[in-house]
């Protein structure tokens, strides 16, 4: 079949083997591709999707278009993150024949049994959150069709008791056939319940096929406690929050997890879009545990805060990075981002200081990872501060520009969010670094900025370590031509020819970059922004 369209990252992978899937035709020997149909949309400035995964789309005519999906069944599409397509009035829009599930209940009915509507947290409605969408040229349908994109996402009833769905459709606008549910937690070992009357014995999920078949070796008593009635989520993972992708071998993976036993990494079968479990335990050779079901744990554990993994190869650095939010969703809950980065797909992923976000009993979450955004407020910006900036998700465009793409929230007393895009540059020690402001159409160039530019008064925000829910200090310093800076903070400043700024401050060196970029209002402004070898992130915008 040929194909309208290809995505610039990623590729994914065939999907065969479903069970009674109603109103898409579905067979024993594979998926049925289901009738697609092009979105009806209205133009929006802005669009509020939480946990955005963004995808990069290069139509026929060589028009790049971007598609966002989010929590809720939110999606979005755009060409230059300033005008967004919208295809819905409001979340979870007419589920019964719903523009990416089709008939939800039933085509999600196996998911359903287990978490993800009507049942504890879900009750009288749906929680079906954080998908993330992937291409695959070698995508083989039943009819001997091939090329599928591959929808993974999240159904939830409790904290702890979700699943992981795999759907497959032949446009990215879908809808999507139900495939299979991949991952499942939240189990106990023997009749229990957890926020409803809903038994959760391990034998509701797909668990004892795959013992009984020899694909995982036995039950995994780490897997629960409390004498089996109780799921254990200092080890085990919540099953949210999937990310796929490929690695520089074209190997197939997706990490997930929040929270609980920390993110999770497993590979994927190229011909199925389906998890190579592990099959038996063991260690890797830093001492990170592989779980004979769940993979390769990557980070936290002992139910600390973590979420929204997504990692993404940069072909220029040779490093996979990977972002993790942590803290609480809400306004005032600390959620902040953090980044860590390995050479290899399995890890293990470190931060600036060689540490890996591993966490263990006792231990602290926010000692590790580089903290890109707290909660801050300064020049040019339209609102009154931004707060709680997470769960994003990264995409290079087709001129190597590379975005990262999360919610955020905002410093005036509600909970309402919106989708912001910002602009990363590598340093020269190849970490990507995140500008202050959100893109405005037209990428940054760090050449345009002198060493006589630089001078000047600074703006200046510390983003710090903590996952902290107060609004951070906006301090002021001044950049002086004899390389010093003076103000609220003392220190030394150098700038490269090709706009590598070095800053030192309490001992503490600082890699970053410097540029002209515009604000809010479209006003041009000279920033900058920088990783330290403490974790901390700095910015300076002059006012």
């Amino acid at each position: 079949m040929s194909k309208k369209v290809k995505i610039i990252i990623g590729v994914t992978a065939a999907v065969l083997l479903v069970i009674g899937v109603s109103g898409y035709m579905v067979f024993s020997d594979g998926v049925r591709p289901p009738s697609t149909r092009e979105w009806e949309t209205r133009s929006h400035d802005r669009v509020s999707i939480h946990d955005p995964a963004v995808r990069s789309v290069i139509k026929e005519d060589g028009e790049e278009v971007f598609y966002a999906f989010g929590t809720h069944i939110a999606q979005a599409r755009t060409t230059d993150f300033l005008t967004w397509e919208v295809p819905h009035m409001r979340e979870y829009e007419n589920m019964e024949d719903n523009i990416i599930f089709g008939d939800t209940n039933e085509n999600l009915q196996e998911t359903f049994e287990w978490a993800g509507h009507d049942d504890a947290d879900s009750a009288g409605g749906y929680n079906l959150w954080a998908p993330d969408v992937i291409w695959n040229d070698h995508f083989e349908w039943s009819n001997g069709e091939t090329g599928a994109y591959l929808m993974y996402y999240s159904a939830s009833s409790t904290w702890r008791r979700s699943a992981i769905v795999l759907m497959a459709s032949p446009e990215i606008e879908g809808p999507y056939a139900y495939v299979d549910t991949i991952i499942y937690s939240g189990f106990s070992s023997v009749d229990s319940t957890d926020g409803s009357d809903r038994n959760i014995h391990y034998e509701g999920t797909h668990l004892p096929e795959l013992i009984e078949n020899g694909t995982i070796s036995d039950f995994n008593e780490d897997w629960v406690r409390n004498n089996g009635r109780e799921y254990n989520t200092d080890y085990a993972p919540n099953a949210i929050d999937p990310a796929p992708f490929y690695d520089e071998e074209g190997n197939f993976w997706l990490v997930y997890g929040s929270w609980s036993g920390g993110i999770h990494l497993l590979e994927l079968e190229d011909a199925t879009g389906k998890p190579v479990y592990p099959g038996e335990d063991g260690i890797t050779e830093d001492g990170r545990t592989i779980d004979r079901y769940f993979g390769t744990k990557l980070s936290g554990g002992y139910h600390q805060s973590g979420e929204g993994p997504y990692i993404a190869y940069d072909e220029e650095t040779g490093y996979y990075n990977l972002w993790i939010t942590y803290g609480a969703l809400q306004a005032h809950g600390g959620y902040n981002m953090r980044l860590f980065r390995s050479e290899h797909v399995e890890g293990p992923y470190v931060d600036a200081q060689g540490n890996t976000g591993i966490i263990e009993s006792g231990d602290l979450n926010e000692r590790y990872g580089i903290k890109l955004l707290g909660n801050y407020n300064f020049t040019g910006l339209r609102s009154r501060g931004y707060r709680a900036a997470g769960h994003n998700s990264v995409v290079q465009d087709q001129n190597g520009t590379w975005f990262n793409i999360f919610h955020t929230r905002f410093n005036r007393g509600t909970e309402e969010h919106e989708v912001r895009v910002h602009q990363m540059i590598n340093n020269e020690e190849d970490w990507p670094v995140i500008l202050p402001y959100e893109h405005r159409g037209t990428a940054v160039e760090l050449t345009s900025v002198s060493l006589e530019d630089m001078v000047g008064e600074y703006e200046f925000i510390n983003h710090g370590t903590t996952n902290d829910s107060d609004m951070l200090p906006t301090l002021s310093i001044d950049l002086e031509s004899n390389g010093t800076i003076t103000g609220d903070m003392n220190g030394e400043w150098t700038l490269s020819d090709e706009g590598h700024l070095t800053i030192s401050i309490e001992d503490i060196e600082y890699k970053g970059v410097a540029a002209m970029q515009p604000d809010e209002y479209d006003q041009d402004r000279l920033v900058f922004s920088a990783y330290g070898s403490n974790n901390e992130m700095i910015w300076g915008i002059k006012p």
